[in-house]
């Protein structure tokens, strides 16, 4: 899989958008910016989206070959040995 940094772009995208969501219904809620609802709901969303750009900024440079320690595995490892001929019997 080779696009896997893209659909971890979208995930830190889900996460800011709902986060910021949450930041809205909050102040609907509590009438005004509620330090205690930011705490509790909308930073655990921020620190999320920062832990999946730091995934997501890891996996980008794999991508780009910048970490050759985390190399992908592009094709399976050929056996030495092709399949063994079959036998035609008649």
């Amino acid at each position: 899989m080779g696009d896997e940094h893209q659909t971890v772009l979208l995930s830190i995208l889900g996460t800011l958008l709902s986060a910021l969501v949450i930041f809205v219904i909050t102040i609907a809620v509590s009438g005004g910016v509620s330090t205690t609802l930011f705490r509790s709901y909308v930073l655990p969303l921020f620190m999320s989206a920062f832990t999946l750009a730091i995934f997501w900024s890891i996996l980008f440079a794999r991508h780009k070959g910048k970490l050759p320690f985390l190399k992908e595995e592009t094709e399976p490892p050929k056996d030495e040995k092709g399949p063994a001929p079959q036998k035609s019997g008649a």
